[in-house]
């Protein structure tokens, strides 16, 4: 789901919930590691079709985060 879908309902109306953002290699996260994160309570979000470099979709996702926010 697109970071913004999966961070608005949750911050409409209130205080915001504190927010972890992981970045994965250009290459993505393994099986595994995707796994344990979803175990852990992470929710799988997408920034798009693009694929980004590792600083790019940093920028981007605190961008998205903070506009989901608003």
């Amino acid at each position: 789901m697109p970071i913004a879908e999966a961070l608005g309902p949750a911050r409409r109306g209130g205080a915001p919930d504190p927010v972890a953002i992981l970045i994965g290699p250009e290459g993505g996260f393994t099986d595994e590691e995707a796994a344990r994160a979803i175990e852990a309570g992470a929710r799988g979000v997408t920034l798009g079709p693009n694929r980004l470099r590792t600083e790019t979709a940093a920028i981007a996702a605190v961008t998205l985060a903070i506009a989901a926010g608003s």
